[in-house]
C-alpha cells in the first residue's frame, strides 16, 4: 500500500505528549503510530466546571438513553439527552447535561454514573488527564453509593467504571472493557451496553488495524462483532452507527459503513459531529462531493447549536468545528467545489484569525483554506489575503502556497518559481526544523515548496525539473502511513508526477503510476483525467474515453489542466 505524509489528526494526537526530537528515528516512530488515526479532533477535558442550570436541550440529536433510577421526569430526560451527546462526541456538553440530570435529581445513581461515564476516556483522546479521572472517580463513586434504585445490570455498569478509575493506570481501559464485555454477553439484546462495550475495546487497543486493513488486536475482532452484532438489530442506532464508521474507515473493507453512513444525518439532524461522520466512509471510498457537503452542513449546525444553545466558548471553543471546515475544505479541493470551498476557507480564517504561534496543527489544517484560495480564489481574492506574522513560518508558506496556486492558473512560471523561492528561504530560516515536531514542520513545507516547482517546470515546459520536484514531493509524502481525516497534504502528489511523466513523452510510465495511485485515493477525478491522457496518447481509445467519463464523477469543477494536476 503507498503512503501519504499526515493524516488529518496526526498534529493534534502529537500535541498530546513531548516527541523525543533529538532522535530522528524516534520522531519517525512517533509520526508512524499517530499516522492512522481513528479520531476526530484534539484532545480536550470535558470537566470545564461550566454552567449547568441554564443548559438548553437541543433537539435533533437522534435516539439514546435508557430508563434510569429516578422518578423525576426531567432528570430522565437530561440523562437521556447526555447519552445522546456522548455518542455525538459532544464531551463537555455531555458532562453538563448529565450534571443537569443530577441536578434535578440528586439521588438518581446512574445521573451520576452518566457524569462519570462522559467525563472519562474518549476517542478523541480526552479524559485521560488527572483532573477528568479523579473527577470521573468521584461521580462513580457516587453513583455506586445511590443506586439502591438501579437495576442489577446498573449496578454492574457502575462497578465497571469504578474500575476504569481505580488502581494501576496501565490496566484500567482493559479491565474496563472485559467487565463491559461481562455485562454486555449476559444482556446480548441491550444496544446501549454493546456500544459502550465496543466503545471500550476500541479505546484499550494501541493500534486497529495492519496495513492491510486485518485487525491487529483481538479487541477490534470483538467490537466489529459486537457493532455489527448491534447494529442487524438496531440499524438506525446513531451511536452504534458512529463507532462502526470510525472502525470501518481504516479496515479492509470501509464500505460496510456506506448504508449506515447514509443515512445518519436523518436521524440525528440536530447533531453536527454525527451529520460529519459519514464524510469518513466518504472520503475513504471516494465519494469526495458527499464529504463536502457533509461537512457544509455541519458547519451550518454548528452556528445553529450556538445560536440556541449558546455553550460556553461559542463556535471558537468547539472541539470539532475547526475538524468539520478542514474535512469540508478537502472534500472540496478534490472535488472541485470552489463555492462551497471558498466559504469554508474564509469562515475557517475568519473564525481562527489569531491561531497561537506553537500551535502546528491549525496552521496545518489552515493549508486547505489557502489552497482553496490558489486553486479556485478570484485575483482579487488571493490579493487579499493578509501575510502572516514571522512567527508563523507555516502559515507563511501555506499563503505564498496561494499566491504560487493562483500564479500557475495564470500560466506565470515565474511568479509560480518566485513563492516556491520564498517558501524555500522561510525553510532555511535557523531553528526551522528544531523542536518538538520540527522534522514534521520540514517535511510538510517541502512538499509545499516542491509543489510549486513542479507547477512553475510544467508551465515552461521542463519535464526533467517538473518530474525532480514531484518526485521528491511524493517520496515525502509517502514516508507515512496512508492518511485520511482527511490527509494534510490535500491531494496525492504522485498525480502530478504522472502528469510530469506524461509531458516527458512516457505515457506508459504514468498510466502505472495512475493505476497505483488510484488503489489509494478512489475515484480521484483529476487522476482519471490525467489517465485518460495517458490512454490516449498510447492509443487506447476506449480506455481513455471511459477514464474520461470516471473523471467527471466527482468533479463539479471547471476545465481540468495537466499543467495544474
Amino acid at each position: 500500500m503507498r503512503t501519504l505524509l499526515m493524516a488529518g489528526v496526526a498534529l493534534t494526537v502529537s500535541l498530546i505528549g513531548p516527541v523525543a526530537v533529538a532522535d530522528a528515528t524516534a520522531e519517525r516512530a512517533a509520526l508512524d503510530r499517530i499516522e492512522r488515526p481513528q479520531v476526530c479532533g484534539p484532545a480536550v477535558s470535558a470537566n470545564t466546571g461550566t454552567p449547568v442550570a441554564d443548559m438548553v436541550m437541543v433537539e435533533g440529536f437522534g435516539t439514546g438513553g435508557f430508563a434510569v433510577d429516578t422518578i423525576v421526569p426531567e432528570a430522565q430526560a437530561w440523562f437521556n439527552h447526555g447519552v445522546r451527546l456522548r455518542w455525538a462526541f459532544e464531551h463537555k456538553e455531555s458532562v453538563r447535561a448529565f450534571r443537569k440530570a443530577r441536578l434535578l435529581d440528586p439521588t438518581c445513581g446512574m445521573c451520576a454514573w452518566g457524569e462519570a461515564w462522559a467525563l472519562g476516556p474518549n476517542l478523541n483522546g480526552g479524559g485521560n488527564d488527572d483532573d477528568s479521572q479523579s473527577a470521573a472517580l468521584k461521580a462513580a463513586r457516587d453513583a455506586r453509593r445511590l443506586a439502591r434504585r438501579a437495576t442489577p445490570m446498573q449496578r454492574q455498569m457502575i462497578d465497571a467504571l469504578v474500575q476504569r478509575y481505580s488502581g494501576l493506570k496501565g490496566s484500567r481501559d482493559r479491565r474496563f472493557a472485559l467487565a463491559m464485555d461481562r455485562i454486555a454477553r449476559r444482556n446480548p439484546s441491550d444496544i446501549t451496553v454493546a456500544a459502550i462495550t465496543a466503545d471500550a475495546w476500541m479505546l484499550k487497543a494501541d493500534e486497529w488495524w495492519d496495513d492491510g486493513g486485518k485487525a491487529k488486536d483481538p479487541g477490534i475482532t470483538r467490537a466489529m462483532g459486537i457493532l455489527e452484532q448491534a447494529l442487524a438489530t438496531a440499524p438506525d442506532d446513531p451511536g452504534a452507527i458512529h463507532l462502526y464508521i470510525h472502525l470501518t474507515e481504516w479496515s479492509d473493507d470501509p464500505h460496510k459503513a456506506i448504508p449506515y453512513g447514509e443515512r445518519l444525518a436523518s436521524l440525528a439532524p440536530g447533531a453536527s459531529h454525527l451529520v460529519h461522520m459519514p464524510s469518513h466512509t466518504f472520503y475513504r471510498v471516494g465519494r469526495y462531493r458527499d464529504a463536502m457537503m457533509s461537512n457544509v452542513n455541519a458547519v451550518a449546525l454548528d452556528l445553529k447549536y450556538d445560536s440556541l444553545a449558546r455553550p460556553p466558548g461559542g463556535v471558537p471553543g468547539m472541539a470539532l468545528h475547526a475538524h468539520n471546515i478542514h474535512f469540508g475544505m478537502g472534500g472540496a479541493l478534490m472535488a472541485g467545489g470552489a463555492e462551497e470551498g471558498l466559504k469554508l476557507a474564509e469562515w475557517f480564517l475568519a473564525t481562527y484569525p489569531d491561531i497561537p504561534a506553537d500551535n502546528m496543527w491549525r496552521q496545518a489544517m489552515a493549508n486547505n483554506a489557502y489552497a482553496l484560495y490558489g486553486r479556485f480564489g478570484s485575483a482579487d481574492q488571493v490579493a487579499g489575503l493578509a501575510e502572516p506574522p514571522e512567527t508563523h513560518p507555516m502559515l507563511r508558506v501555506s499563503w505564498r502556497l496561494a499566491r504560487g496556486e493562483a500564479a500557475a492558473r495564470a500560466g506565470d512560471a515565474a511568479a509560480v518559481r518566485a513563492e516556491a523561492a520564498a517558501i524555500a528561504a522561510i525553510r532555511s530560516q535557523t531553528g526551522f526544523a528544531a523542536g518538538p515536531n520540527g522534522e514534521m514542520r520540514n517535511d510538510f513545507t517541502e512538499v509545499t515548496q516542491r509543489v510549486l516547482e513542479g507547477r512553475a517546470a510544467m508551465i515552461a515546459g521542463d519535464a526533467d525539473a517538473a518530474i525532480a520536484a514531484f518526485t521528491r514531493a511524493a517520496a515525502i509524502q509517502g514516508q507515512g502511513e496512508e492518511g485520511g481525516d482527511p490527509p494534510i497534504i490535500w491531494y496525492p502528489t504522485r498525480r502530478s508526477l504522472a502528469a510530469a511523466l506524461l509531458l516527458k513523452g512516457d505515457a506508459a510510465g504514468a498510466r502505472a503510476k495512475l493505476l497505483e495511485l488510484i488503489e489509494d485515493w478512489p475515484n480521484d477525478p483529476y487522476s482519471y483525467f490525467v489517465l485518460a491522457e495517458a490512454e490516449a496518447a498510447l492509443g487506447n481509445g476506449e480506455a481513455a474515453a471511459e477514464a474520461r467519463r470516471q473523471s467527471r464523477i466527482e468533479w463539479i469543477g471547471g476545465a481540468m489542466d495537466l499543467k495544474l494536476t
